[in-house]
């Protein structure tokens, strides 16, 4: 029997690896493409440990978008509590998919393979902090106008190395653009306001 997929990771080593390697076997493959072999190769378990886990890869896959909303929603309802500002929240989504760069080549893949139905679902604990937080339409505007410039960047990491003349993800490149997009974020409110 497996276990529930919303158990925390840090209960048990060898599913908190197995979560990582599905999540980068996900994220550069999709779901059709991916190979429990190669999720259990990656994670040093045994395809059956996968199956114990999580039911197979239908579910693991369930669990690794489950997982990666969640740690997102909680990050981000943890800078707002700093102060309900656009930095703030544009600061820990951009930390976030820094720390985790396959997460909008997941997402992306997940909505292109079809998996739009289950967005609704997914984005109600965003929308509802937006909405706590940021107030209405104004708020969600806002936010999408900053998600998009943060997620843009890390969708198209694969090709920015050639037209910023360096790697996208090193040290230097996610400092500036991080500078950048909490100042963008700054004058978004001070338009607003």
């Amino acid at each position: 029997m497996h276990q529930n997929i919303n158990m925390p990771i840090a209960e048990d080593g060898v599913r908190g690896r197995i979560l990582d390697a599905a999540r980068e076997e996900f994220s550069q493959r999709g779901f059709e493409a991916s190979s429990v072999r190669a999720i259990s190769d990656s994670a040093s378990v045994t395809p059956a440990m996968i199956n114990y886990y999580f039911g197979g890869k239908r579910a693991l896959y369930e669990a690794v978008i489950v997982d990666a909303q969640a740690r997102l929603h909680s990050r981000l309802g943890v800078a707002v509590a700093d102060g309900p500002t656009a930095a703030n929240l544009a600061g820990a989504y951009f930390d976030f998919l820094a720390e985790e760069p396959q997460m909008q080549r997941l997402l992306l893949r997940e909505m292109l393979d079809g998996g739009v139905e289950r967005f609704p679902e997914l984005l109600r604990p965003l929308r509802a902090l937006l909405t706590q937080h940021f107030g209405g339409d104004a708020g969600l505007q806002r936010a999408l106008s900053l998600f998009g410039a943060i997620a843009g960047y890390f969708i198209y990491e694969p090709v920015l190395g050639e037209l910023l003349g360096e790697d996208p993800l090193s040290s230097d490149a996610l400092a500036r653009r991080r500078s950048h997009i909490i100042a963008l974020s700054k004058k978004i409110e001070e338009f607003e306001s």
